[in-house]
């Protein structure tokens, strides 16, 4: 198990670990970069839940893969969170994410999340996520303009017209 950690194995002892029995080898090898995409769907195939998080984290993970890991049945929740934070994310796979309450300010956060998905988040009445939805670059401009009058009314008069910096906007003291 300890050897399946290692990042510099040779492609014929990796691949030998990705078919091990036991799944805690197949845990540790799964996020491994170099498996493909057969490979990676046989251990879920094989191990189900015990692997799915360790397959999402792994960097080579595809956009369909990562959309069928998280439809998986039984779901496995962390599974969500590394998703989220793929590079290889989708939109549909991201919006599936935000059905987990870890996983989405990861989601809202997301370049690929579809902009009217992320202009909804922005009233979510968690704050993260809410935040993350609005530090998100695929934030529409039009919608990053109308927010500027909603946050301008947090500010006296006089600090938006001297235009205080935003930290201080709002804030007493």
């Amino acid at each position: 198990m300890l050897v399946a950690q290692r990042r510099d194995l040779p492609t014929g002892i990796r691949d030998a670990l990705a078919t091990d029995p036991d799944a805690k080898v197949v845990k540790s090898i799964a996020s491994h970069p170099g498996l493909s995409e057969p490979q990676v769907r046989a251990m879920v195939d094989r191990h189900g839940v015990r692997v799915i998080a360790k397959v999402a984290a792994n960097p080579d993970a595809t956009p369909a893969l990562l959309e069928d890991l998280t439809r998986h049945e039984p779901p496995a929740q962390k599974a969500f969170r590394e998703i989220a934070r793929h590079r290889n994310a989708t939109g549909p796979a991201l919006h599936n994410c935000l059905a987990d309450r870890q996983a989405r300010p990861l989601a809202a956060s997301h370049p690929a999340l579809p902009p009217h998905v992320i202009a909804e988040l922005l009233t979510n009445t968690d704050w993260q996520v809410a935040k993350a939805a609005a530090a998100n670059p695929s934030l529409p401009l039009a919608v990053m303009m109308n927010l500027v009058p909603q946050l301008s009314s947090l500010c006296s008069p006089d600090e938006t017209l001297r235009g205080l910096p935003a930290p201080r906007c709002g804030a007493r003291g």
